[in-house]
């Protein structure tokens, strides 16, 4: 091995702790290490961001506390597939049609007609009824507008139920409301939303959603309803634990399914806003360096803004490694992480070695 080989490797080691071997290399070392650094360390931040957006799931909204949605989705389900039903709910070439009484629904929604719900789930008890789930169909767009499934949405959590009944709760009584959870199937997807409704606190603060962007591309053409409750080797039976825990795994693929092509597009949509910001954030050190440096007194004046910039993209690889280090075992911290880290390795490098003052003692 070359003397000036085993000399640049020796400075790319020790930059990874040592500022002035970083500064050297920028300096003295082909240019390409720099991109290479730069592209390198800018990534390793990223992969903590990839792996847990390739690790979520369409169902992850009914992963902990339901507050009773499963026995509540499993018995609307039930009622909707009995044979004297009015309602047929079928996925066709990757789109939700509904029929009642064989005729398709649809077009309805100019006159608000699909806000009323195609089937309900009400658990009565001694003192007390309430709505677990509300299941509505439209063929809306989802996207923005009078007529549109988020209008619909903010039209559905509007209407709030005096706690303890299922009658429309008069705002100027001194009673208490609640939300009951939801669940739209629209044409193109589905969107549910679940709330606390069998506290007496928080009635109104939704636990979990569905992602948007869900659709219908990658379920095979089915009767939907049929579908969910089919379960092989176990009796259709609501009071049977293992049925409801059946019902809602098939409702799980129906959701995990709805949200592939979206996971796709997430993934590659974050990781790459991400990886965008830290090669952007890299140039701005290098910047901060070069404006550091123009002081009359600053010795390190002759540094132009390409060799700040190498150095930036010197010093990247330990706050990356570090970064993408506590990502892992801190998920919340995986995007800042990396900046703060970065921040403060430019930083300590401007301070002891950038600084005039530093270097005149």
């Amino acid at each position: 091995m070359k003397e000036r080989t085993k000399r640049i490797l020796k400075i790319t080691a020790a930059s990874i702790i040592k500022n002035d071997a970083a500064i050297e290399g920028a300096k003295t070392a082909p240019w390409w290490i720099a991109v290479v650094m730069f592209i390198i360390g800018n990534f390793l931040p990223i992969i903590p961001i990839m792996v847990n957006a390739s690790k979520t799931y369409g169902a992850q909204f009914i992963s902990g506390n339901v507050y009773g949605y499963d026995q509540a989705l499993a018995s609307v389900s039930s009622e909707l597939g009995k044979e004297d039903s009015h309602y047929k709910l079928e996925v066709k070439d990757h789109k939700l049609l509904a029929y009642k009484d064989g005729n398709a629904l649809g077009d309805t929604w100019n006159e608000d007609a699909d806000l009323t719900p195609i089937a309900t789930y009400d658990a009565v008890t001694e003192n007390a009824t309430t709505r677990y789930l509300s299941v509505y169909y439209t063929d809306r767009p989802f996207g923005k507008g009078v007529y549109s499934v988020k209008q619909m949405i903010k039209s559905i959590e509007a209407r709030k139920l005096k706690l303890g009944t299922i009658e429309e709760y008069d705002a100027s009584s001194e009673d208490l409301s609640y939300t009951p959870s939801y669940l739209i199937l629209y044409k193109d997807g589905v969107y549910s939303k679940i709330y606390r409704a069998s506290t007496e606190k928080k009635q109104n603060v939704a636990a979990s959603a569905t992602y948007t962007g869900m659709n219908w591309k990658n379920n095979e053409d089915m009767d939907l309803i049929q579908n969910v409750l089919y379960v092989e080797g176990i009796e259709a039976n609501l009071a049977d634990l293992n049925y409801v825990k059946a019902v809602m795994n098939n409702w799980k693929v129906v959701f995990n399914n709805g949200y592939k092509d979206q996971k796709v597009m997430t993934f590659w949509a974050t990781s790459g806003i991400y990886y965008g910001i830290y090669l952007g954030l890299g140039i701005f050190m290098g910047l901060m360096m070069f404006l550091l440096t123009r002081g009359k007194n600053n010795p390190n004046r002759n540094l132009n803004m390409w060799i700040t910039c190498k150095i930036a993209a010197w010093i990247t690889f330990s706050p990356a490694v570090l970064a993408m280090a506590v990502a892992f075992f801190w998920s919340a911290a995986a995007g800042i992480g990396f900046i703060v880290l970065m921040g403060l390795r430019t930083m300590w490098l401007a301070m002891r070695q950038l600084n005039p003052i530093q270097q005149q003692q």
